[in-house]
């Protein structure tokens, strides 16, 4: 009988020591939210700061200075120049959107001349 009395009791405090331990946990866990949540607000605090200085410094008249320090002002790269089109080049077959390469080629766009031809004369057949 006292065996078994001596064994609740141990194991009430065990079990009294392990809820202690989460709730020290839980709090811990708590105060490093708030630490985080308060050094996420200065630094927004810093960035409204910055943006705010940025946009005083940052006016028309500004603008006009700093380019005409600079010097004439031409395009980095020019169509003309390059020879390119205004239309996106092409993209080689068995590449993704992102030009990294892909298992599947891609289906080609291109339609058969038998079937133009075809289309074409089937285009000037029909009554208007």
């Amino acid at each position: 009988m006292f065996a078994k009395l001596a064994a609740i009791i141990l194991a009430l405090g065990i079990l009294g020591c392990t809820l202690l331990a989460l709730r020290q946990q839980r709090l811990q866990a708590a105060h490093e939210l708030a630490e985080a949540q308060l050094r996420i607000r200065r630094s927004d605090e810093q960035l409204w700061l910055l943006r705010t200085q940025i946009a005083r410094r940052l006016n028309p008249e500004n603008i006009r200075d700093m380019a005409a320090d600079a010097g004439p002002l031409r395009p980095v790269a020019s169509p003309l120049e390059s020879g390119a089109s205004n239309r996106a080049s092409p993209k080689p077959e068995g590449t993704h959107a992102d030009g990294a390469p892909s298992d599947k080629p891609r289906p080609s766009m291109a339609i058969p001349r038998e079937r133009l031809a075809h289309d074409s004369r089937a285009a000037h057949s029909e009554p208007r």
